[in-house]
């Protein structure tokens, strides 16, 4: 007989079998008898899988899963909490740090080789899906406790965020392996330093994890969270996967740096700021009692008297705007991995084949009887090696242009994918202000109600057109940057393989 939980922690899907958990959503428990603590259920899109039973509560009969998650829906405090499979005793003894997340448990060598044959799950765009309701209770007047001040400037262009006089720029280097509790835990550690004070602080993948979780739970309503490089199998520290991990999170505190919002954020600035053990976990405690997070998060923006409600129309072609482009960055992914597929294969092959040709012919003349034989037995060799040096080019030339180009767009393919969430609380509060002024109409709310409503929904208007507007720049300028960059190297190939064929053609000069 199946059972009602609602979820109350988040369960990030690490292995084909498991479920992702999203605080809030109710699940169907199918079997709670699998093993050491975990059951099997379906969630509401009809995913099956196995998750950790302590993530989850049961309902009893008398709560129906509606009421629960509505109620839920008002409590964002939650943490993730870090399953513990199996494990020797040894390992049991320091199980008691789990409460503060400073670690991840090796396991046992024979479960190691289990896994290994098993593909990594990619990592979900978002923890949680927003609704067009999320900013609803600070529209209504909901308050919380914030110190934190966002202003933002008007313009031409509308709502603008306010950008700091200097930028921030954080530099990943020196990437150290490390161990803990007698070489039973391993991990890799990662200097950042940036660029206002060239104090470097300490930081490993799980604590990137951690401030790539708090940054969605606090601004994801508003602002597009990049993705972080995906989590590889842990036992996996050859320097090519340590320097392509360094490179992803170094594009992604990139991101993040040039952020106006979120680089100057208490939570940003306590990553990159904090080095003494106890403050970097104090702050961690202070991050997660946050109440300005999800919709709340508009409580924390200036008032100002030119917030500006977006009609409709100009709702619908921002998100237009996003699908497309979505679906054309995806489009361009896609013939650039079927272009760098080409190079690395069927075009080397082929230049291949043309150089061997022309190496046989050079071959044959060298049999011959004929008088100067060896000059065009010569120059037909030369032109043989040529060509496959054009092919070894053409191998190697996608490393050159197009992994800038994939990398760029596979960011921006997650960042758009979020904006359709964002889209859906600005409608919300559009929907709210017009709402109200109906109802003030037939005199069903006071016109000081009305105009309250109004404004708070100006509010929200007024910021996500701020990030649009960001977003917007920040998609201009790393196109220009990167096709630039692209079209110079593939120039550069082309000037390549024209001086290597003129170089075959002055060999036939005799």
């Amino acid at each position: 007989m199946s059972t009602k939980a609602i979820v109350r922690c988040i369960f990030k899907r690490r292995r084909e079998g498991e479920l992702t958990l999203i605080p809030g959503e109710v699940i169907t428990i199918n079997n709670q008898d699998i093993y050491s603590g975990w059951y099997e259920g379906m969630n509401s899109n009809g995913e099956h899988g196995l998750f950790p039973g302590q993530n989850v509560q049961l309902l009893m009969d008398c709560e129906t899963a509606e009421k629960i998650e509505e109620s839920y829906a008002a409590d964002s405090h939650y943490e993730e909490i870090n399953v513990v499979e199996s494990m020797p005793l040894a390992t049991k003894l320091v199980r008691q740090e789990l409460v503060d997340q400073d670690y991840e448990v090796i396991i046992p060598e024979a479960e190691d080789k289990r896994s290994s044959n098993e593909s990594t799950p990619k990592r979900i765009s978002r923890l949680y899906h927003f609704t067009k309701t999320e900013a609803e209770p600070f529209i209504e007047g909901k308050t919380v406790k914030t110190a934190t001040r966002i202003q933002l400037t008007f313009n031409e262009n509308g709502a603008s965020w306010m950008y700091p006089i200097v930028p921030l720029e954080c530099t990943i280097t020196n990437p150290q392996i490390e161990t803990k509790y007698s070489g039973m835990k391993k991990y890799i550690s990662y200097q950042i330093t940036p660029n206002d004070t060239n104090i470097s602080v300490y930081h490993r993948y799980k604590h990137f994890d951690w401030l790539y979780c708090r940054l969605i739970e606090k601004f994801g309503s508003i602002i597009p969270i990049p993705l972080l490089p995906e989590k590889d199998i842990p036992w996996r520290y050859s320097d090519d996967f340590v320097q392509a991990r360094m490179g992803g999170l170094q594009a992604w505190i990139n991101r993040i740096s040039r952020h106006p919002i979120i680089s100057q954020s208490e939570i940003f600035q306590h990553f990159i700021r904090r080095r003494d053990e106890k403050e970097w976990k104090a702050g961690k405690r202070n991050a997660e009692r946050d109440e300005a997070v999800g919709g709340m998060i508009f409580s924390e923006i200036m008032p100002s008297s030119e917030f500006r409600l977006l009609n409709v129309e100009e709702t619908e072609k921002h998100l237009t705007f996003a699908k497309c482009m979505g679906e054309s960055v995806r489009n361009l992914i896609t013939v650039t991995e079927e272009h760098t597929a080409r190079c690395t294969g069927s075009v080397k092959s082929e230049y291949v084949k043309i150089g061997k040709a022309f190496s046989d012919i050079s071959a044959s003349f060298a049999k011959s009887t004929c008088h100067g034989k060896e000059s065009i037995g010569s120059a037909l060799a030369f032109v043989g090696k040529t060509y496959d040096d054009i092919g070894n080019v053409y191998f190697h030339q996608p490393k050159q242009d197009v992994h800038c180009l994939l990398e760029i767009s596979k960011e921006y393919k997650g960042l758009l994918a979020c904006f359709p969430d964002i889209i859906n609380i600005l409608k919300g509060a559009i929907e709210k202000a017009h709402e109200y002024e109906k109802l003030a109409q037939v005199n069903k709310v006071t016109v000081k109600e009305k105009e309250a409503i109004v404004f708070k929904a100006g509010v929200v208007s007024s910021a996500i057109q701020a990030e649009i507007n960001h977003f917007n720049h920040e998609l201009s300028s790393d196109y220009k940057e990167t096709i630039q960059h692209f079209l110079y190297e593939q120039v550069q190939m082309y000037n390549k393989i024209t001086d290597k064929l003129r170089e075959a053609y002055a060999r036939f000069e005799f």
